[in-house]
């Protein structure tokens, strides 16, 4: 999944941007779960395009960011 969506990140700045340059409701539903991946044992180094993504989401006025556990790859 993370190879698709890294390929599509590669074309466009957000997830199912089709018409317009701006972020849309998949973007923040997938953020919750990529980018809590790493506490799961999932290495997102290998992702270019989804950390840029990443950062741009986290860029978003108004961003708060979730609480961070010492789980998985961070342990």
């Amino acid at each position: 999944m993370l190879t698709v969506i890294d390929a599509e990140l590669q074309q466009r700045a957000w997830i199912a941007d089709i018409d317009a340059d701006h972020p849309t409701i998949a973007n923040i539903a997938l953020y919750s779960y990529i980018s809590s991946a790493p506490e799961g044992n999932v290495d997102l180094s290998a992702y270019a395009n989804v950390n840029a993504w990443l950062h741009r989401v986290e860029a978003l006025p108004g961003f708060l960011p979730f609480q961070k556990t010492q789980a998985g790859l961070a342990a």
